[in-house]
């Protein structure tokens, strides 16, 4: 119970940086949205977007899957 969370959202490297800005925003807020509704207290949790990850090659699309994603970072 004394453990909280920031999440963090990714998109792929496709699209231009302000609009995955906003969409890994409101990836992390999504999944944020999920764990409030299974009962987990607000005041633990706390999310933001990261933007790009373009750490995989663009032109595989298995790579890009991956990084659309969110991090949970436990404190």
């Amino acid at each position: 119970p004394e453990t909280t969370a920031t999440l963090t959202g990714y998109t792929d490297s496709i699209g231009n940086k302000d609009y995955n800005m906003k969409l890994s925003k409101d990836r992390a807020e999504t999944v944020y949205k999920i764990l409030i509704a299974s009962g987990i207290d607000e005041s633990r949790l706390s999310y933001k977007g990261g933007g790009i990850d373009d750490s995989v090659d663009k032109s595989s699309d298995g790579a890009r899957q991956m990084t659309r994603r969110v991090k949970f970072e436990l404190k």
